[in-house]
């Protein structure tokens, strides 16, 4: 008893010293943290070990691999649970990284082995692209369809226009296309793009672990591969995941940039970054405005404003230089099919989809008769956020990040990809940035220097996108559609074809396309009867057929049937459609 006593930190006596092999309460705090994290992480990998282990019946050795992988994790977090110490964790979690690396390409060798097609569109046609290039060809302007066909990609996951049309040329910068390519020739024309992006994040994720602070390095396994956001992601073959992966370098520390008055090595390695991540994927360029204006800023405070010029310019050289080089060999082939391609998002008007805001008009039916606002509203808040995260960058610092996607939130096109894919760009930008440095900056003069009439000022930069989202949202569906009857195929029990009533409500004619929407995403239909162009106020019934039976709704699955102009730009739509009948499966 009395040993316990004179042993217990809570019962020692008011001022009586510390024993020295006594662990501080602030070191035990960060030991827990790092315990708790560490488990977090080795939990979340079972997901995907299970995953690997599906396909064990075709092959068992597979089974056998996530089978040693469960049995190391249930060690890892055994062991974890009772590490003593820092150093043990350290090692610890140096073994975890290690696991996850090999969690994450059993999945991905399963992943192949399962399904031998792409399920996007950016997949193919990113591999259609490469493999041109092997054989000599400028993969920009080229008719990339047959690359569709090539890997069962369903016509369901194809990216459409307003106009009825499907994209077929390629639709980004030239680096993902060059990674992709000698993977091509690797593997003899298999499946190169979801092999790329699971290389680059297994980079990422070592990135990610080297990066962090002590504490924090089990997070890399969470974000990576322990949530299934980014590694489904690559599995997919989403080329986001490569900005992603440039992003963080760009990202880390990037408050230091230039803080010695000019760009030492890290310096410029994370300016090549940025511009190798604007040589790959449209949603860098968003990115990068926040990026380095935030390093104008910082550097602002410390160097003043020659100081900051000189510094800014040189990252912005460094950048600009790295995209060149990568774009520039592609801009002498064609340098027409180059800027069409490469600007082909952001104006070759895609039907409008996503998970933002897009989703009142596409499934309550708020709206639609001004799509443009949409995109309009989004432009306007990102100036919006902009202007507001330079003038209140003492508060906003740490979002530099954040704050561009919030305004993709808005856009037509408002893909969850853009956000989640940066997930681990959010976390280490945010865990790495100095705080100290942000809170050196002096507020941007802007009307008023404080008080109420400031925050009146810097709330009246958001009334433009507030009145084009309110335009967008306001200005109601021009056609008005019913649904007549429909008709099953007896083989595929699926819906292959409408007969719909269609009004026109406006005072112009509309050229409508139609397309059914069940999970989400519309999937095009064919006109076979009915006029091209309908005359205002008019009605007319239209015959609908669809020949795909992958892309018809099934029976007993409800649908919406759309309508899509494309010109004016304008979406209609018509309430929840079920086609009773025998299911697919069943007897």
């Amino acid at each position: 008893m009395s040993f316990a006593l004179r042993e217990s930190p809570a019962l020692r006596r008011a001022g009586q010293p510390r024993r020295s092999d006594e662990p501080h309460p602030e070191e035990g705090k960060s030991l827990g943290l790092r315990r708790a994290l560490g488990v977090v992480a080795a939990v979340g990998l079972f997901q995907p070990t299970f995953n690997a282990w599906s396909d064990a019946v075709r092959v068992p050795s597979g089974a056998i691999v996530a089978v040693a992988l469960a049995a190391g994790l249930l060690w890892l977090i055994w062991a974890m649970a009772t590490a003593s110490d820092e150093s043990r964790l350290d090692r610890l979690e140096v073994w975890l990284l290690a696991v996850a690396l090999l969690v994450l390409a059993a999945w991905i060798a399963t992943q192949l082995n399962l399904y031998t097609g792409y399920g996007t569109d950016e997949a193919a046609f990113e591999q259609g692209a490469a493999t041109l290039l092997l054989h000599g060809h400028d993969p920009y302007g080229a008719n990339l369809l047959p690359a569709l066909a090539n890997f069962s990609t369903p016509a369901k996951y194809a990216t459409y226009t307003m106009s009825g049309s499907m994209v077929s040329t390629l639709g980004y910068p030239a680096l993902p296309v060059l990674v992709v390519a000698p993977l091509v020739a690797l593997t003899n024309g298999g499946q190169a793009v979801p092999l790329a992006d699971v290389l680059v994040l297994m980079v990422a994720m070592v990135i990610v672990f080297k990066q962090l602070p002590r504490r924090w390095r089990s997070l890399a396994v969470i974000l990576c591969v322990g949530l299934p956001i980014l590694s489904g992601y690559a599995v997919a073959g989403v080329n986001a995941i490569m900005v992603m992966t440039l992003l963080l370098v760009a990202a880390y520390r990037w408050t230091s940039t230039g803080e010695s008055g000019s760009l030492v090595s890290g310096d410029r390695v994370r300016a090549i970054a940025l511009g190798l991540a604007l040589a790959t994927n449209q949603l860098a360029w968003f990115a990068a405005p926040f990026l380095v204006a935030g390093i104008y800023l910082v550097r602002h405070a410390s160097l003043g404003v020659r100081g900051a010029r000189r510094v800014t310019l040189s990252y912005l050289a460094l950048a600009a230089g790295a995209f060149t080089a990568i774009n520039l060999p592609f801009i002498l082939w064609g340098p027409s099919a180059w800027l069409h391609g490469v600007t082909a998002p952001l104006t070759q008007h895609a039907i409008p989809y996503g998970q933002g805001l897009i989703d009142f008009t596409l499934f309550l039916r708020i709206g639609g008769g001004a799509l443009d606002s949409y995109n309009y509203a989004a432009a306007l808040l990102y100036l919006a956020l902009l202007v507001v995260y330079v003038a209140e960058f003492r508060k906003l610092g740490r979002a530099c990040f954040v704050l561009p996607v919030i305004a993709l939130f808005v856009s037509g096109r408002s893909l969850a990809e853009y956000w989640m894919t940066l997930c681990a760009v959010l976390a280490l930008s945010i865990i790495t940035a100095e705080q100290s440095v942000i809170s050196a900056v002096r507020p941007l003069r802007l009307g008023p220097p404080s008080g109420w009439r400031r925050r009146l000022t810097l709330a009246a930069l958001f009334a433009p996108a507030a009145v084009c989202l309110a335009v967008a949202l306001g200005t109601p569906q021009p056609l008005t559609m019913r649904i007549l009857s429909a008709r099953s195929s007896q083989t595929q029990r699926t819906v292959e074809q409408l007969r719909v009533l269609v009004h026109n409500g406006s005072d112009q004619p509309l050229a409508p396309h139609f397309a059914t929407n069940v999970t989400g995403q519309a999937v095009p239909w064919s006109t076979a009867r009915g006029p091209s162009a309908l005359a205002p106020h008019a009605s007319a019934v239209y015959v609908l057929r669809q020949s795909d039976p992958s892309s018809s709704p099934p029976n007993g699955a409800p649908f919406l049937l759309e309508a899509v102009t494309p010109s004016p730009r304008t979406i209609s739509s018509t309430g929840q459609f079920t086609q009773p009948g025998p299911v697919p499966g069943s007897w």
